[in-house]
């Protein structure tokens, strides 16, 4: 089996994150789990870029994409928003034919797939921020107190939070279920894309089936 070369890019947002290492323990971790799962992978060299992914001048991450092309190394980032934020940056660079990118914390993913994610997730905060102060809204104009409520109110509350859940996260978890993944695999894909549930926790198959179920109904 040939060897495959890699050239790692990990990104924080801010020069304390970078001074403090916050944020790059956790990316280091990750690639090097992926790592550990390849045949005798050589590391070419390691990158750490100081930028919002937002951006979309960023020169570490054309110099990773150079060294990736000479070479003939595989780029490699823990998440897909370590890549890029932006979707138009994102996709021309997994149309990039000479240069394979990998995703640490989603393994079996391609290109197309990390483009997808990429796009459902920027979809997916767009909804939940919308979807969330839309619900709240609503729920107060039928009553519902935040901060001190009644049983009543926080049931009402619980219910808007379950729709607004199920609204944000549906347009990845329908593409998904379409694609015959499991429950268990979607949960596994919204974990690893760090989506949380409206309460902050992880996901289940349990919460992914009533998400269907709402969906549905």
């Amino acid at each position: 089996m040939a060897v495959v070369k890699y050239v790692l890019l990990l990104r924080v947002s801010t020069q304390k994150q970078s001074a403090s290492g916050n944020g790059l323990e956790a990316q280091r971790r990750d690639i090097n789990l992926f790592l550990r799962h390849q045949n005798e992978p050589v590391v070419v060299k390691e990158l750490v870029e100081v930028e919002s992914g937002a951006e979309t001048n960023r020169p570490v991450l054309d110099e990773a994409i150079r060294l990736c092309r000479l070479h003939k190394a595989t780029l490699l980032v823990q998440k897909v928003d370590r890549l890029s934020r932006d979707l138009e940056r994102l996709a021309s660079i997994v149309k990039m034919k000479d240069v394979p990118v990998r995703v640490a914390c989603l393994p079996n993913a391609d290109n197309f797939q990390i483009h997808l994610f990429g796009c459902l997730a920027a979809q997916e905060r767009e909804f939940i921020s919308q979807r969330t102060r839309s619900a709240m809204a609503a729920a107060k104009k039928k009553g519902a107190k935040f901060g001190n409520p009644k049983l009543a109110d926080l049931n009402r509350t619980r219910k808007y939070q379950a729709k607004t859940e199920a609204s944000a996260v549906a347009p990845i978890v329908l593409p998904l279920r379409q694609r015959g993944m499991t429950l268990q695999e979607i949960a596994n894909t919204l974990n690893q894309m760090n989506v949380k549930t409206s309460t902050g926790r992880t996901f289940y198959p349990t919460q992914v089936k009533r998400i269907l179920d709402r969906v549905a109904s």
